[in-house]
């Protein structure tokens, strides 16, 4: 996830006003549905980021396209466009939903192959990435050919990038300074 300071602090504004209300499931449900949206949708994501557009107009079009959401996630979204803050709607998703799932004794590690794994492979992921937690463990993974083979393991703070495209990169640093050495 990138972080972005401003993000953190209206997620968590977010998640203390949801939970105050009871309504922290909603909301959480309408950022899955923002977040899925707007990740998959480069227009989406190319008209909130422009900065010459009016927030007003940025504000009406999501209020369009997201018109089942719930009134507390709209105020949540109405305070992102009065503050001109609408670019951050899925980094505040993001990390709403997972501020949210910790808070519940959750968290999801992501597992990044070059190839789909399987089952098997999913499992021995799985039982790792909870050795390295104490919270509730969810396992996505996310292919990206770009890594070669391997695997590179996100639990929250923590990673182990046991890709080979890490593999070749140290293997060059370490061929480069020994090659600056002679």
């Amino acid at each position: 996830m990138k972080v972005n300071r401003a993000a953190i602090r209206y997620s968590k504004a977010s998640l203390e006003y949801a939970m105050e209300k009871n309504l922290a499931d909603q909301v959480e449900e309408d950022f899955k549905v923002i977040l899925s949206t707007v990740s998959h949708s480069n227009d989406l994501r190319e008209f909130l980021s422009n900065p010459v557009l009016p927030s007003q107009l940025k504000f009406k079009t999501i209020m369009k396209v997201f018109s089942s959401l719930n009134d507390e996630t709209k105020s949540i979204i109405s305070l992102l466009s009065k503050n001109r803050r609408l670019n951050l709607l899925a980094l505040v998703a993001e990390n709403y939903i997972a501020s949210y799932q910790k808070a519940k004794g959750k968290i999801t590690a992501l597992v990044t192959s070059a190839i789909p794994l399987d089952e098997l492979t999913i499992k021995e992921v799985l039982n790792k990435a909870k050795k390295m937690t104490d919270f509730q463990v969810e396992l996505k993974n996310k292919v990206d050919p770009s890594i070669i083979g391997g695997f590179i393991l996100n639990v929250g703070d923590l990673q182990i990038n046991a890709s080979v495209t890490n593999k070749l990169d140290v293997l060059s640093n370490t061929l480069n300074k020994n090659k600056q050495i002679t």
